[in-house]
């Protein structure tokens, strides 16, 4: 249930950032009307901005189109392309209904479909704009979180395996350029994994190392002689802090 809410969230939000046309099946009877959004709101029937209503497809021998908002009659046009523009704000909020009707060169009348949305002021707009993406926002930073944390508190715990990089591939730290493995759990963030150097700690956006770099890091791992700049393990760790104790 929570899915099917998050995907139709989803799909509200790609409605807001694409133009919509709608269009109603072509009727031999009847005039194909469609609403066009030039800019604003368009969602779940609601509405907020800059329009057209415009026939589609005109039959042929049309010779004017008489435009309807809520029986008002509001334009007429007798040349193509068929269509009228309007701004919300010109009307008052709440459901308002449009149609056309058109004028054959034999004098028949012809009704197009109905279309029923309801007109929103600027604020109204933006109040179901925020509550639409706010929570989208929000899921999206709790993942982005959990991408870079889960990662970088594992690589705290994890030590370093030397030549071993698993399937996310190897890399080399831009600050202490020694070899370590990219986690498949970090994130991808096009120009690379974000990822965190389990030898001196810097967090990088870094793509996959080929495997000459991967073989210049290794030598510069084995020849590296700084204390406390790489632990191998246990057994090292306790030799430095006992040879501490005899330093002056």
């Amino acid at each position: 249930m929570k899915m099917k809410k998050w995907l139709k969230t989803v799909l509200v939000v790609v409605v807001l950032l694409f133009p919509v046309t709608a269009f109603a099946s072509q009727d031999a009877t009847r005039l194909q009307l469609g609403l066009i959004r030039n800019f604003g709101y368009g969602g779940l029937g609601k509405i907020q901005g800059n329009f057209t209503l415009k026939i589609s497809n005109p039959p042929v021998g049309l010779k004017e189109v008489r435009f309807y908002i809520d029986g008002n009659l509001l334009e007429t046009v007798d040349t193509e392309p068929f269509n009228y523009k309007f701004h919300t704000s010109a009307f008052d909020d709440g459901e308002r209904e449009m149609y056309a009707e058109g004028t054959l060169a034999d004098g028949t009348i012809l009704e197009s479909n109905h279309i029923s949305k309801v007109f929103l002021s600027s604020d109204q707009a933006w109040g179901e704009t925020r509550q639409l993406i706010t929570p989208i926002l929000i899921g999206t930073a709790v993942l982005t979180l959990l991408g870079v944390g889960v990662p970088m508190l594992a690589s705290k715990k994890k030590s370093f395996v030397f030549g071993k990089y698993g399937p996310a591939g190897g890399v080399v730290c831009p600050r202490c350029e020694l070899p370590f493995s990219r986690s498949v759990f970090s994130p991808n963030l096009l120009a690379g994994k974000l990822v965190r150097c389990p030898h001196c700690g810097k967090v990088s956006i870094l793509p996959r190392a080929s495997s000459t770099s991967l073989q210049e890091a290794e030598s510069r791992y084995t020849r590296k002689d700084e204390p406390g700049m790489i632990h191998h393990g246990k057994e090292d760790l306790q030799k430095q802090l006992e040879d501490s104790r005899f330093e002056e």
